[in-house]
């Protein structure tokens, strides 16, 4: 037993001597050095995508489990991460959707649109219908009935 423990250290020793000769035989050292140089950038941007994915996530109070929510890991492919962004920034816009002056206009504008048609829907007689569609739609910057 002593032997085949001794013998191992000894080819262990040998092939440590030997790796770069070897590499160099096969025409990769050159690869492997640029190969694990890559591997650390690599990790390095994976980690920073993914604390900026989760401070995001956070700050928007997302869950994390939940079955709408992309699956993002630290060590997700490029390809996860940009839907995952994609998702945030899908979920941003909608939270931000009436803090722009575009986006308050258009959610004024289906407020209205919804009383117009609650209105429409909700008269039986025609009576003072198109004042008080009139009414609604004013500043809407849309055409009035009748006009």
């Amino acid at each position: 037993m002593g032997d085949k423990i001794a013998n191992a250290a000894q080819i262990q020793s040998i092939s440590e001597k030997a790796f770069t000769k070897y590499l160099k035989m096969l025409k990769i050292d050159k690869d492997i050095k640029k190969f694990e140089k890559l591997d650390v950038e690599h990790k390095q941007l994976q980690s920073k995508v993914y604390q900026v994915y989760e401070e995001v996530r956070r700050s928007l109070s997302i869950e994390t489990y939940h079955h709408s929510t992309p699956s993002v890991y630290q060590s997700s492919s490029a390809g996860d991460m940009v839907a995952g962004f994609r998702f945030l920034c899908s979920k941003t816009a909608a939270k931000q959707e009436t803090e722009t002056p575009e986006g308050q206009l258009i959610k004024e504008l289906e407020t209205k649109k919804r009383a117009a048609v609650d209105e429409l829907h909700g008269i039986n007689e025609l009576n003072g219908l198109k004042s008080t569609v009139n009414n609604i739609l004013k500043g809407a910057d849309v055409p009035l009935l009748g006009e």
